[in-house]
């Protein structure tokens, strides 16, 4: 059993996404998969994807309000934990695993459960405390203080009762060992994948055929919450150098996305003027965002923490070429790619972007080796063969 207050198509992040494939991926071994997910609607509904896949998803309600995690466990404890009986396995998702995972303990101590963390909140809380007088929103501080707690309490119940941990990324791992002391035999590190293939062939069937010229226009594409740790403010001061110190305005940034930084984003595109460079898009469906991102000519990804992040693997997956700041995890994902596109400070980003706006070549020989660096480390057939030991593993 898959447990996910997050999966798509009403998934609110990675997460969601993560979910999807790994079950998926799993059919496609032979396994059985079950996964309890959570919707906006309040009516539950059981559907099955596909028999050759082997997956069956029991849709419930998580609520339509923070937090989501916290509602999806608690509205539907009874049906969860009577699911749970049927199952060998129970692998649940960071902070939506607990306090499921204690009375599913007291009543089969030995069912064995795996629980994955997507992120350090650690590090989240450092990062979100260090904009505090940097241009960071009150919302960001509010939530992620008043939410620390919850997460910290929820994290160490995981830790306590899960038979294994999962980190994303060895930068999660390390936290979570230093932080918690936890047993190194008791956590793995499993990157978070997608299904390569599937995003390669995607991107291929909408690949402009357009030729570089003088006059062609750039897309640059970007998709997250509009937030301080998401490093939106960071993009525009790049695309603004950009413009204006770099001399490079043949180019339309599309931002996908809400967040309490929404009005500061508005503000900062008036006060640059860059208003006939931006467009703000807003939340759309998975799939009209795909194709956003399939169609854009560069993705950038100018986080200030991310743990292993999806969005940014399903870009290399389609052999885009990404540009990041020189931060963990994405020192961790581009590890052993040349010439990666990292830049330390935003009169970096932005060269960065003017080295591969001008250069249809640079483009595509970054985006080739990002699409094999992603075969090769996060193709979800890789991902689900390791969960597949890891559950043997637990259930020998």
């Amino acid at each position: 059993m898959i447990l996910t207050h997050d999966y798509p198509p009403y998934q609110i992040g990675g997460i969601g996404a993560f979910c999807k494939d790994l079950a998926e991926a799993l059919g496609r071994r032979g396994i059985d998969v079950l996964v309890i997910a959570g919707r906006p609607e309040k009516a539950s509904e059981r559907i099955r994807v596909g028999n050759e896949n082997n997956v069956e998803i029991l849709w419930v309600s998580r609520g339509a309000f923070p937090p989501r995690h916290f509602w999806f466990q608690v509205r539907n404890n009874s049906l969860i934990r009577s699911e749970i009986a049927n199952c060998e396995v129970v692998h649940g998702q960071d902070f939506a695993a607990f306090p499921t995972i204690y009375f599913s303990k007291k009543r089969n101590p030995g069912l064995p459960w795996v629980v994955t963390l997507h992120s350090g909140p650690i590090s989240e809380l450092y990062c979100v405390l260090r904009s505090m007088n940097r241009g960071g929103s009150l919302g960001d501080i509010a939530s992620y203080g008043a939410g620390f707690p919850a997460w910290d309490w929820a994290l160490r119940g995981d830790i306590g009762l899960a038979d294994a941990l999962v980190a994303v990324s060895q930068d999660v791992r390390r936290e979570i060992q230093i932080h918690y002391s936890v047993d190194a035999r008791r956590i793995f590190t499993i990157n978070t994948g997608v299904n390569v293939d599937e995003l390669k062939q995607f991107a291929k069937s909408l690949i402009s055929r357009e030729p570089d010229s003088n006059t062609k226009v750039i897309r640059l594409f970007y998709a997250g919450r509009l937030s301080w740790r998401k490093g939106i403010l960071q993009l525009l001061r790049s695309v603004a150098y950009l413009t204006v110190k770099l001399g490079f305005s043949r180019y339309q940034l599309e931002i996908f996305g809400k967040g309490p930084l929404a009005g500061r984003v508005y503000s900062a595109i008036s006060e640059f003027h860059l208003g006939r460079n931006i467009a703000v898009r807003g939340f759309v469906t998975r799939s009209e965002l795909l194709t956003a991102m399939a169609k854009s000519d560069i993705v950038c990804v100018p986080s200030l923490y991310e743990a292993c992040p999806v969005s940014m693997i399903e870009a290399m997956a389609m052999g885009k070429p990404v540009v990041t700041f020189d931060r963990p995890f994405s020192r961790e994902l581009l590890d052993g790619v040349p010439d990666s596109a990292i830049g330390a400070e935003v009169q970096d980003y932005a060269a960065l972007l003017h080295s591969l706006g001008t250069s249809e070549d640079l483009r595509r020989k970054l985006g080739a080796r990002l699409q094999i660096q992603a075969a090769k480390k996060f193709d979800m057939k890789i991902i689900a063969e390791q969960y597949a030991g890891l559950y043997k593993r637990l259930l020998s």
